[in-house]
């Protein structure tokens, strides 16, 4: 089937670029390593064909093959290699879970009382059903980030409908635990302050008792964190060429288009215009 209106699909505000939080589709060949970018994000690794010997944390070299999910939590040293030619759908996400998700999981907390395994499970048919719909999307070009936000939640409604608590205590271990309300609080509200003292302050800390807690969750500074983020969505803002640059320039701050420009050239390599350009090109 054709996908109708393609222009106006790219052309939208909320079209996935350079968006790191929900689904992409990937291959590697046999030998080849499978990487995970930013440690800051949870990940559901969908294996669809193909085996990789995978280690995470204290848990290495374990096999897994296409019809099995990995999960990965936040701060963990995960990396794996295909022992046949592999592909798989991935999903990034971070803490910030609807009332629903996150009361069912802390409901789990109660259950997790073994010592902790290598985090892999069955993809159940409703689930690859779910996924199934996901490649379609991806495959015709539609990547609104507010439809990876409700096939994401589709994923832990089928989760909570047909897996036992018990499997999902084991599975989500990682994840069920009180470390998880600094990181959520951070990805939160980040957005919201200008500077590190700012959102400090929200967490009722010291900036310097901030920095440590922040570098101990996300094993990086605060300040090269929020500078991170603050280039990613800027990046985003350019790939809808429909957003003026003065747009961007007034939201994120830039004294004037000379200085839009310079901070483009050192983060990106490139100036705005050649950026948009190439973003565009890249989506298309």
């Amino acid at each position: 089937m054709k996908l109708l209106y393609v222009q106006e699909h790219l052309a939208c505000k909320n079209y996935v670029s350079d968006y790191h939080i929900g689904f992409s589709y990937r291959e590697i060949k046999k030998g080849e390593v499978l990487r995970l970018e930013d440690k800051y994000f949870n990940y559901l690794l969908f294996l669809l064909e193909g085996e990789v010997m995978f280690s995470c944390n204290e848990f290495r070299n374990h096999l897994c093959q296409g019809g099995e999910m990995i999960l990965v939590a936040q701060d963990s040293e995960a990396q794996g290699e295909a022992v046949s030619d592999l592909k798989y759908l991935l999903l990034s996400f971070d803490n910030q879970f609807t009332l629903c998700d996150q009361l069912a999981l802390e409901a789990l907390q109660s259950y997790e009382k073994k010592p902790p395994v290598f985090n892999k499970m069955e993809i159940r048919s409703p689930l690859q059903t779910v996924l199934d719909s996901m490649m379609f999307y991806i495959e015709n070009k539609i990547q609104c980030k507010h439809l990876h936000a409700i096939k994401q939640k589709e994923v832990f409604l089928v989760f909570r409908a047909f897996y036992t608590k018990e499997e999902l205590a084991r599975f989500l271990s990682p994840m069920l635990n009180k470390n998880m309300d600094f990181k959520a609080f951070v990805l939160q509200h980040y957005q919201e302050v200008k500077t590190v003292e700012e959102l400090a302050n929200m967490c009722n800390m010291s900036v310097r008792s901030f920095n440590r807690k922040f570098n101990d969750y996300f094993d990086c500074s605060p300040y090269n964190w929020m500078l991170k983020q603050k280039s990613r969505h800027i990046k985003t803002r350019l790939a809808d060429k429909k957003t003026p640059f003065g747009t961007i320039i007034k939201e994120y701050g830039f004294s004037s288009p000379a200085h839009f420009t310079t901070y483009c050239k050192k983060q990106f390599g490139q100036s705005p215009s050649k950026l948009r350009k190439q973003l565009i090109e890249e989506n298309y």
